[in-house]
């Protein structure tokens, strides 16, 4: 992992030269890796963030989204799509801008009932 989830306190960001919190993990992967859903769910956001670049949003029902961000510019899937438990959904890109100091990695965030939690907590089960 290349950063890890803070919310409470505040981490250096090398990109944008200045202290912030990071609502999410950054996981290091190669430039065209495969990323591949995290849990079954419906594709309920496909969009092009200024900052975090080409981004999945996932809905897994109750309550729970999981969201990965700088994919390749064109991801495998569009709104609407049910994906299962491991099919591919894009591959990591170099697309936020947000992160571009950081070698290629995906950026993976969850939330529930819309407040964001700790990936870590998801990924461990």
């Amino acid at each position: 992992m290349l950063t890890g989830y803070t919310v409470e306190a505040l981490a250096y960001d090398a990109t944008m030269g200045d202290w912030r919190t990071h609502d999410g993990v950054d996981i290091a992967a190669a430039v065209g890796d495969q990323v591949r859903a995290p849990a079954s769910g419906v594709v309920t956001e496909v969009i092009q963030d200024v900052m975090m670049g080409t981004t999945v949003v996932i809905d897994h029902g109750g309550n729970l989204t999981t969201t990965c961000a700088n994919l390749a510019a064109v991801p495998t899937v569009e709104v609407g799509d049910v994906v299962t438990v491991g099919d591919v959904i894009g591959s990591v890109g170099e697309t936020a801008i947000a992160e571009s100091a950081l070698p290629g990695h995906l950026h993976f965030s969850v939330a529930q009932d819309g407040q964001s939690v700790d990936p870590m907590e998801f990924l461990n089960q």
